[in-house]
C-alpha cells in the first residue's frame, strides 16, 4: 500500500525498500537539531559530534513492520552497549520516531489501532538502552528537521561522523559492519594540525563537459587547533593543474565549501579529478588517509559518436550514460524486476517512490547528424499513474543541446494522461505485456547536419507510478534512398528478437513498400505488402512468435530498392 501525502507536515514518507536510496545523499552535511527524548534529556546533535562521537540515527515509525524487525534485531543495541558511553565511549545511537501523528502510547506499545495514527508493533522502549525521541507536530523544529534529513522511507539509518558528514547505512549490516564503517570513514581529532578533504566532491551539477569542469569541494578541520590555512591541489589524471592557498578559520570538526577553478583535459574520454588538502597551518599533515577525494568526469569528443541503439539487454544502462543531475538521491536505474518491451530489460525512473517535485536527468553520449537531411529518435515507453481520483503529472522530457549543455530544448514532453500507457493502479507498476507499452518517434530534422548533439532524458516526479523506457534508437538519413546506404536507414529492436520486434525506417519520398523474412536456406517465411506509404517515419511490428530460433535476413523493399538487415530470433 502506498500512502499518498500532500506534504511532509501531514506525515512522513513511506515504505521500506532495503534496496532504495534515502533522499539525503551520502556526503551531505548533517543539519543540527536539539530535541528532548522521552526520558526528559536534551539531545543536541552538534554537541555530541563536537565531543568526537559518531552518531547513528534510526528514523522509524511505530507502525512499520520492517522498522520493528530491525529494532528488535539487537544490531543498534549491541553497537551502543559495546561502543557507547558504557563501552568504549566512541559513539552514540538515537532512535527518532518520525511519524508526526504518533503518541508516546504507541512507542510504549499500549495503544494499538489499525491506522497510521494509532498503530504500533509493540513496546519500543523494552530493552532499548539508547535515547528515544518522539517527534510530533507540537515538537519545536520537528518539521524542519525532517525536511532537512529528507526521509523517503522507514527505516532509514544514518551514520553521522564528527565532521557532520552523513552516510546512509544498510539495515542488513551487522554490529561489526557498522563499527568497521565508522572506523574507516570518521576522523577523530587527535593531532593539533590535521586538514581533511570530505567526500562530497561535486562538479557543479554535471559530470560531463566539452573541455573543462569546475569542482566544488569541502574541507574540514580534523585537528584540535583552529585551522587557519591549508594548501589545496586539483589534479586530473594524476597531474596537478591548480593549486589553491586557502585561509580562513575552522574550529575542530567544522568545514567549509570551496568552489575551485576550471580544470579539464583536451583528450576525450573518462578522466579523474582528485582534490587534496595539505600543509594545515603550514605544518605537515599527520593523517594522509583523509586528505584526498576523487571523482570521474567525461570530456566529450568534438564530434558526436556512433548512433545509439540501446535495448538495455546486455548490461542494463550503459556506463557512458551519465546520471548528471538529481535534486534528490534517486536516479535512472536498470529495471528491477527485469522487464522490457518484448525483452528482458529496460530503464526505470521510480516515480512510485520519488518525492513530488524531484528532477532526475540521465545524459546520453552526444550524437552526430553530420551529412544528414533527416534524423529521428525512437523509443518505447510504459507508464501508469497511481490513482484516477487525483491524477499525477509525472513528466518525461527528451531534451537536446547543441552548445554543450549551456541551453536545452525539449523535443518530447508528456505527462499524466498523455504519458500513461495503462490505467492507474495503487501498486507499483511493472508492465506485464506488450500492450502496456507505446512506441514513440521524435522528429530531429532540425538537428540534421549538426556534428555534436547532446541528448538527455529528464524526469519530473509527481509521486505517481513507475516509468519505463526501452529500445532507444537514433536514425540518420541522407538525401533519397540509395542502395549503398539503405542499411543505415532501418532499425530493428530488440535484436535478437524474442517474440515481437519493432522496425523503424524513413521514407524521403512516398513509395510502395513490402517486408519479407528469409531463412538461411533462402526460404521466404513471411511476406507482407504494406502498400504505398507516404514520406516520413514508418513503424512496423514483426510477429516472430511462430518462428524458430536462428538467423534470418529481413528485406524491406522500397520501390525498386531493397533494404537488407541481419536479425536473430532467440526465445530462450
Amino acid at each position: 500500500m502506498k500512502k499518498k501525502l500532500s506534504s511532509i507536515t501531514a506525515v512522513l514518507l513511506t515504505f521500506f525498500a532495503t534496496n532504495s536510496e534515502a533522499q539525503l545523499a551520502d556526503g551531505s552535511i548533517a543539519s543540527d537539531f536539539t530535541f528532548t527524548d522521552i526520558a526528559g534529556n536534551t539531545q543536541h546533535l552538534y554537541s555530541i559530534l563536537d565531543s568526537g562521537k559518531t552518531v547513528f540515527i534510526d528514523f522509524s515509525a511505530t507502525w512499520c513492520g520492517p522498522c520493528w524487525s530491525y529494532h528488535t534485531s539487537g544490531t543498534l543495541e549491541n553497537l551502543y552497549n559495546s561502543y557507547g558511553p558504557n563501552g568504549t565511549d566512541e559513539l552514540r545511537v538515537l532512535f527518532i520516531e518520525s511519524e508526526l501523528t504518533n503518541t508516546l502510547a504507541q512507542i510504549t506499545g499500549t495503544n494499538a489501532g489499525n491506522t497510521y495514527a494509532t498503530a504500533t508493533e509493540g513496546d519500543w522502549t523494552a530493552g532499548t538502552p539508547y535515547p528515544i525521541i518522539n517527534l510530533s507536530t507540537s515538537t519545536t523544529g520537528a518539521i524542519a528537521a525532517l525536511n532537512n534529513y529528507q526521509i523517503d522511507y522507514f527505516p532509514t539509518v544514518y551514520m553521522i561522523c564528527p565532521n557532520r558528514e552523513v552516510t546512509e547505512v544498510s539495515t542488513a549490516l551487522t554490529t561489526a559492519n557498522l563499527y568497521s564503517a565508522m572506523q574507516s570513514s570518521c576522523s577523530i581529532a587527535s593531532a593539533s594540525n590535521d586538514g581533511e578533504m570530505l567526500s562530497s566532491l561535486d562538479l557543479n551539477g554535471t559530470l560531463g563537459s566539452c573541455d573543462s569542469v569546475t569542482p566544488i569541494f569541502r574541507i574540514a578541520n580534523a585537528g584540535t587547533s583552529t585551522l587557519t590555512s591549508a594548501t589545496i591541489t586539483l589534479a586530473v589524471g594524476g597531474v596537478t593543474q591548480k593549486t589553491i592557498y586557502w585561509t580562513g578559520s575552522l574550529n575542530t570538526y567544522a568545514s567549509t565549501t570551496i568552489t575551485g577553478v576550471k580544470v579539464g583535459k583536451t583528450t576525450s574520454g573518462v578522466h579523474t579529478i582528485t582534490a587534496t588538502i595539505s600543509n594545515p597551518n603550514g605544518m605537515a599533515d599527520p593523517t594522509v588517509s583523509n586528505n584526498s577525494t576523487t571523482l570521474s568526469f567525461t570530456i566529450y569528443a568534438s564530434v558526436g559518436g556512433a548512433f545509439i541503439t540501446e535495448s538495455f539487454e546486455s548490461a542494463g544502462i550503459p556506463s557512458n550514460w551519465i546520471n548528471s543531475l538529481s535534486s534528490g538521491s534517486y536516479t535512472w536505474q536498470t529495471a528491477d524486476p527485469a522487464v522490457g518491451f518484448n525483452s528482458s530489460n529496460s530503464a526505470i525512473l521510480d516515480f512510485y517512490n520519488i518525492p513530488s517535485g524531484e528532477i532526475d536527468i540521465i545524459e546520453l553520449p552526444p550524437q552526430s547528424f553530420a551529412g544528414a537531411t533527416a534524423a529521428s529518435l525512437s523509443f518505447d515507453v510504459a507508464y501508469c499513474g497511481y490513482t484516477t481520483a487525483s491524477p499525477e503529472n509525472d513528466k518525461l522530457e527528451v531534451q537536446f543541446s547543441t552548445n554543450c549543455g549551456a541551453t536545452w530544448t525539449s523535443k518530447y514532453s508528456k505527462s499524466g494522461n498523455t504519458l500513461k500507457t495503462k490505467a492507474p493502479q495503487a501498486s507499483p507498476f511493472v508492465p506485464a505485456s506488450a500492450s502496456e507499452w507505446r512506441h514513440e518517434v521524435v522528429d530531429l530534422n532540425t538537428y540534421a547536419g549538426q556534428s555534436q548533439v547532446f541528448v538527455r532524458l529528464k524526469g519530473t516526479s509527481a509521486y505517481g507510478n513507475s516509468l519505463y523506457v526501452d529500445n532507444v534508437n537514433f536514425s540518420n538519413f541522407g538525401v533519397g534512398i540509395e542502395e549503398n546506404n539503405l542499411s543505415n536507414s532501418i532499425h530493428v529492436y530488440p535484436n535478437p528478437i524474442s517474440n515481437f520486434a519493432k522496425i523503424d525506417f524513413n521514407l524521403v519520398e512516398g513509395d510502395e513498400v513490402s517486408i519479407e523474412l528469409v531463412n538461411n536456406l533462402g526460404q521466404i517465411l513471411l511476406v507482407e505488402n504494406l502498400g504505398k506509404l507516404n514520406a516520413g517515419y514508418q513503424n512496423y511490428s514483426l510477429n516472430a512468435s511462430l518462428l524458430k530460433d536462428g538467423f534470418y535476413i529481413l528485406n524491406i523493399k522500397v520501390g525498386a530498392n531493397v533494404i537488407s538487415k541481419k536479425v536473430a530470433i532467440n526465445k530462450k
